[in-house]
């Protein structure tokens, strides 16, 4: 029986790619590289924005350790001004969660985007008091589809057991990461990857639109 239900971030309740475009766009400018189009924002999320800077610079310096790290404060700066410019939740998303949290459910938040962006962009978004535990990267814990901080969060704060997880996310790192942690995984169709990626990186279920959450309960 699912008791709790843990959602990836980026993708999955909100759209952000016009805002971390803007953030990296902002980057490259004042570190002088070329801009990134949407299609190079997509390909290079999903493992933390440590990585999603080093895949938007140039081969040629992505092995660079303190560029890489000094183009990521720069991002980093420019996303804290910009994160919400034009970042939205999806359609029906925001509805199935206070139903969900109306049935009882714990709800978490657990992304790879940097701990302190997560939990003020999630409570911008939502509100306080609506999930139970939001979490980004965080030093200690590897960034996903290690299942490290996604079992933390199951264990040491919600108090459940990983079978008892319905694990919510839009990308193949969200699959694994799910899988790896012995949750219910479910794939939405409406984020950064294709159905297809989903259903062979792990997804147990497909949702087309966020209400098909409610019939997996």
């Amino acid at each position: 029986m699912i008791k709790g239900v843990i959602f990836d971030l980026d993708g999955t309740l909100a759209y952000t790619i016009e805002d971390l475009r803007t953030a990296m766009n902002l980057m490259c400018r004042e570190m002088g590289y070329p801009e990134r189009s949407v299609s190079d924002i997509l390909a290079a999320i999903n493992c933390g924005s440590l990585e999603f800077v080093r895949k938007s610079l140039p081969e040629n310096v992505q092995g660079d350790e303190e560029l890489v790290k000094s183009c990521h404060k720069c991002y980093s700066g420019h996303y804290t001004r910009h994160y919400l410019d034009n970042t939205v939740l999806y359609d029906g998303i925001e509805k199935v969660v206070h139903i969900l949290k109306d049935k009882g459910l714990k709800l978490a938040v657990l992304s790879n985007k940097g701990d302190e962006h997560t939990v003020n962009l999630t409570k911008k978004l939502f509100g306080e008091g609506v999930f139970d535990h939001i979490q980004g990267y965080k030093p200690e814990f590897p960034t996903k589809p290690d299942p490290a901080s996604a079992l933390y969060i199951t264990r040491e704060i919600l108090g459940l057991e990983p079978k008892e997880i319905l694990y919510v996310g839009d990308s193949n790192v969200d699959m694994e990461t799910s899988r790896n942690a012995g949750f219910f995984t479910c794939g939405c169709t409406w984020g950064f990857r294709t159905p297809d990626i989903l259903v062979k990186t792990g997804a147990s279920a497909l949702v087309n639109k966020a209400e098909e959450l409610l019939l997996l309960l």
